[in-house]
């Protein structure tokens, strides 16, 4: 009975013990409150990198901590006052921020500081209707500026990644605008400016790599006194444009063999004014090639490569795949996008195999039905677009082209 009441005694002693131990822990660690130091940009974007923050007090170093990627630092801190001050872990970017009160106190322990960019020193000339000016590089997040009170002041944001930016100008009612690229500097904004905001929409091919430029966007600001804060924020995707969608890659259909004119062999030319029934191309299921009025009548030829001297109206596909690309885009008939389809790695394979001397290359299936959906998306053969081809050295449009053998402008076929 006695060994009970003193085992007893003893536990009771080890639990007095214990609340006692956890009552100094609760104590303690209600004595060492978190601080908290939130970076964000003028937009109110957080600052996710670069920044350190270090929490002083009496001229010493208490701790430091890394901003996180909510642009925020916290440190646990015995109670106390502490001064904020701030590391930049880029030396190449200047920021610039009010440290007029960047204190912290046991009643205090939250921090915001706002973050802007400085302009560089050196800009870089931009030429506007022929008049030489300076405009300055600027980054994503925010920039201060000074207002050129004589004249409109000239950015440069070269994107680093597709989307949507939005632009804007803090701080002043001086209007803000985008202008165009360094190249073509634009008098009036192209863009649509609401409450001195405007958003781009940013694609990935818009974006340089390897030896491709990256599109340069020219932001203005016009007039103003004094300084203000231009802001360049990424709000979202890019917006959605055909150029987004993948490409159809036309398959050759035809076996390929090397190509040889005949020796004296006369080529004829086909009359575009013609009607629709004077020729009949019929496609030779054993050669692969088409041939006019029956399988074995006149060989039916295309002027492919550059020594065919291509067609009156327009150059051969060999020179415009070296300018550009030979493709199509597919609407349904409400306007509905359906495909885009590329004739590229097709026609590069016949050019391997055409007529060297001539640069041309007998009728197949394949170069009919590039021909003919090149044509019809470039309005080749339709009077009512711009790109309409059949019209005089005075550019008058020529009369009695019938349109439906048109696409015939770029063949010819060996007389017999």
């Amino acid at each position: 009975m006695k060994m009970k009441r003193m085992r007893a005694l003893l536990l009771a002693a080890v639990m007095l013990c214990s609340l006692v131990l956890l009552s100094a822990c609760g104590e303690q660690a209600s004595a060492d409150p978190t601080y908290k130091v939130s970076i964000v940009d003028a937009m109110g974007a957080p600052c996710t990198s670069g920044v350190v923050v270090k929490f002083m007090q009496n001229g010493a170093q208490a701790g430091m901590q890394t901003v996180n990627e909510n642009g925020v630092a916290e440190k646990v801190l015995p109670k106390g006052d502490y001064t904020v001050q701030l590391q930049f872990t880029d030396s190449d970017v200047n920021y610039t921020y009010d440290d007029s009160d960047l204190s912290l106190t046991a009643d205090k322990t939250e921090l915001q500081i706002v973050l802007s960019f400085n302009l560089p020193e050196e800009g870089q000339s931009l030429y506007v209707a022929g008049e030489e000016c300076t405009a300055y590089p600027v980054s994503a997040g925010a920039t201060n500026v000074k207002l050129d009170p004589a004249g409109r002041s000239y950015y440069l944001f070269a994107p680093t990644e597709a989307g949507t930016y939005e632009f804007s100008l803090l701080g002043s009612d001086a209007a803000i605008g985008y202008y165009g690229a360094p190249h073509f500097v634009q008098e009036q904004s192209a863009a649509e400016v609401v409450d001195n905001k405007f958003t781009i929409s940013v694609r990935a091919d818009m974006i340089g790599t390897g030896n491709t430029g990256t599109t340069v966007l020219v932001i203005g600001i016009d007039a103003g006194e004094g300084e203000a804060v231009l802001g360049v924020q990424r709000i979202g995707d890019p917006e959605w444009t055909v150029s987004d969608e993948p490409w159809t890659v036309y398959e050759t259909t035809a076996e390929l063999a090397e190509y040889k004119l005949p020796a004296g062999a006369k080529l004829g030319e086909f009359d575009l004014k013609a009607p629709t029934d004077k020729y009949k191309l019929v496609l030779n299921e054993t050669d692969g090639f088409y041939h006019l009025d029956s399988a074995d009548g006149p060989l039916v030829l295309m002027r492919l490569g550059e020594k065919s001297g291509g067609s009156k109206y327009l150059d051969p596909f060999e020179v415009i795949l070296e300018h550009s690309g030979v493709s199509k885009y597919f609407y349904d008939e409400s306007g509905n996008f359906v495909k885009k389809e590329k004739y590229d790695d097709c026609l590069l394979e016949y050019f391997e195999y055409m007529d060297e001397d001539t640069g041309l290359y007998p009728l197949t299936e394949d170069l009919k039905y590039i021909l003919q959906q090149r044509g019809d998306y470039s309005g080749w053969w339709n009077p009512d677009e711009s790109l309409y081809l059949f019209v005089d050295d005075d550019g008058n449009k020529i009369v009695g082209i019938n349109n439906e053998i048109a696409w015939l402008f770029m063949c010819c076929y060996i007389e017999q």
